[in-house]
């Protein structure tokens, strides 16, 4: 499965990258830095991100009129 910003499940970084765009490694330096402040879900060892958790925050970052 695929998933999409329409689903609301957890996902993995990799295909939180693929989701919004950002590069993995993007994604991990912004967990350390605290830059952007993407919700992430830490499972034991592993990080998670929840879809809507994804597409709320490229609705706060949407920028220049109405869509």
């Amino acid at each position: 499965m695929t998933p999409s910003l329409q689903d609301d499940i957890i996902i993995d970084t990799e295909q939180a990258s693929v989701l919004i765009c950002t590069p993995a490694a993007t994604l991990i330096k912004w967990r350390s830095t605290g830059e952007n402040k993407i919700p992430f879900i830490k499972i034991g060892r592993n990080v998670r991100y929840r879809t809507k958790d994804l597409k709320d925050w490229i609705e706060a970052h949407v920028q220049g009129g109405e869509i």
